[in-house]
């Protein structure tokens, strides 16, 4: 199988795992392909797929079949983001995602090209750079000399993870607050190899808040997958807060239904050393 078809193959499973059905009318739109092309790519499937679906006449589309449902359990837990993101691209029609699913945006911070661009050189070239930065604390930009190894997004804002020479230490700084007039001070001294925390993969193990009562507490286990009354989350210890934020357990909340879910006591205990310390 080539790399189109594969792609081609995959969306088809992605399609018919979470829809249900498919037609040619998916793939034409997918691929920017006729109609006819589409129903081969649908023929090629099918042929190497012969048990997985089966033409209802009513529908007009090709059905999952029982076969192609047990096929996939093992993939139940597919990201449903990833699906989204598969059917919408390069879509000209009104397709089932854009007439009634939809996703409450939030303002991302001001990321400009020429800003980031010495930064990305930086950490493809393990080069320190001499930099404008801007922070809460700083509000006029001052030069920094950091050594760049890694980018992070955490939902709403993306940061750099890099070595700060004034610090002396890995930090964390917010892209949208570097100026992008930067000077590259020759090859860094201090790489992702030497980053501890970001190294060191730690569990972050949630589980129910213990306030609720044993039907409740089921239905969050459900929700978060969840085995044995918890769930066991491997991240990278200097992403710990990022996570924390995601899953809105940074804050104890004052009722079990806007808690939801908390740390287990030995997760805590272990993980708070990796946790911003008050100053």
């Amino acid at each position: 199988m080539d790399i189109t078809e594969n792609k081609r193959f995959n969306f088809i499973n992605s399609v018919v795992l979470w829809e249900g059905q498919i037609n040619a009318s998916h793939i034409a739109e997918k691929f920017q392909l006729t109609r006819q092309a589409a129903s081969t790519v649908l023929k090629q499937y099918r042929d190497q797929n012969p048990n997985n679906l089966q033409y209802y006449a009513s529908s007009k589309a090709f059905l999952a079949t029982e076969h192609f449902n047990q096929k996939i359990t093992a993939n139940q837990n597919a990201p449903f983001s990833q699906y989204l993101s598969e059917v919408n691209v390069n879509s000209t029609q009104k397709s089932l995602t854009q007439d009634c699913i939809f996703e409450v945006e939030a303002p991302l911070r001001n990321i400009k090209p020429l800003n980031v661009r010495p930064i990305l050189r930086a950490i493809r070239e393990n080069l320190a750079i001499d930099i404008g930065y801007i922070s809460l604390s700083s509000p006029e930009y001052l030069d920094r000399i950091i050594e760049p190894h890694a980018l992070i997004f955490d939902g709403l804002r993306w940061h750099v993870r890099a070595y700060c020479r004034k610090n002396e230490a890995f930090r964390d700084f917010t892209l949208s607050r570097f100026n992008g007039s930067a000077e590259y001070e020759g090859k860094a001294e201090f790489t992702r190899e030497n980053d501890t925390a970001w190294n060191t993969i730690v569990n972050v193990i949630i589980e129910p808040d213990p306030r609720f009562n044993t039907q409740q507490k089921r239905i969050i286990e459900q929700d978060f997958q969840m085995e044995d009354g918890c769930k066991t989350i491997a991240t990278r210890a200097a992403l710990v807060n990022y996570l924390l934020r995601r899953l809105h357990i940074n804050i104890f909340q004052n009722t079990p239904e806007e808690q939801q879910i908390v740390l287990t006591q030995a997760s805590r205990k272990a993980i708070t050393q990796y946790l911003p310390q008050p100053r």
